[in-house]
């Protein structure tokens, strides 16, 4: 039946050219086999897991299912945990097979069912969420208050405030911080910039005129006539 429907998936053009109505009731369809599989894998499991048919192939069936069949680890350790207590209640199948129940909720309600309250507790757990198995669980199993106790708070320390920054001379050396005063949160000192050197000013001096060419000219014309003015006399 699911080989021949998924033949006609094939043959069909798009889903898109299916109507609303078609759509919803193949997907309902695709659900029921889905979960038909899934109950079927989940027997077969079972059984290889009971006749240990996987020791030729693999050192567990945990390894055997990741290696051989290619299952993922949670995957893998989901189905064997609920393929192992359906060997114990073969009821869990029947409704993982017409969906009252699925893989999450048979793994939670599993290590808490018992010969006298499974058909109850299954009874109760029929078309819940994960949430509300877990709800369940805790009702079954309710985990025991934390007894009260009373213990001495440590004592409590005054932080050190902050000391100024110290101001330490060029001349004198840094002092590396002692353990001290690295618990107590102090700053090393700091050192104060040298002073600045004196700097020289611009020395300004004043530009020399350079005579004119007229007055060099008159200048050199003035000696010959006094030489003159004196040999006259």
């Amino acid at each position: 039946m699911f080989d021949a429907y998924i033949t006609d998936m094939r043959n069909e053009l798009h889903l898109q050219s299916i109507s609303d109505s078609d759509l919803l009731r193949r997907l309902s369809e695709l659900l029921t086999s889905s979960r038909n599989v899934e109950a079927e894998l989940i027997a077969h499991l079972a059984e290889v897991d009971a006749r240990r048919l996987y020791v030729p192939y693999a050192s567990s069936l945990f390894s055997y299912a990741t290696n051989v069949l290619h299952m993922s680890e949670y995957e893998a350790l989901l189905r064997m945990r609920v393929a192992r207590a359906s060997r114990k209640y073969p009821l869990l199948v029947e409704m993982l097979a017409d969906g009252r129940l699925h893989l999450s909720g048979i793994d939670k309600l599993a290590p808490h069912l018992t010969d006298e309250n499974y058909e109850a507790v299954l009874a109760r757990a029929t078309h819940q969420s994960k949430r509300k198995i877990e709800e369940l669980v805790a009702e079954l199993s309710p985990k025991p208050d934390v007894p009260p106790s009373i213990r001495k708070l440590p004592d409590r320390k005054d932080k050190a405030k902050p000391q100024p920054s110290k101001l330490v001379g060029p001349d004198q050396p840094l002092s590396s911080p002692s353990s001290q005063d690295r618990e107590e949160g102090k700053q090393p000192p700091v050192a104060a910039p040298p002073p600045a050197a004196p700097t020289e000013r611009a020395r300004v001096e004043p530009l020399r005129v350079q005579p004119k060419i007229g007055s060099l000219f008159r200048a050199s014309r003035r000696p010959a006539g006094k030489a003159r003015e004196v040999k006259n006399i």
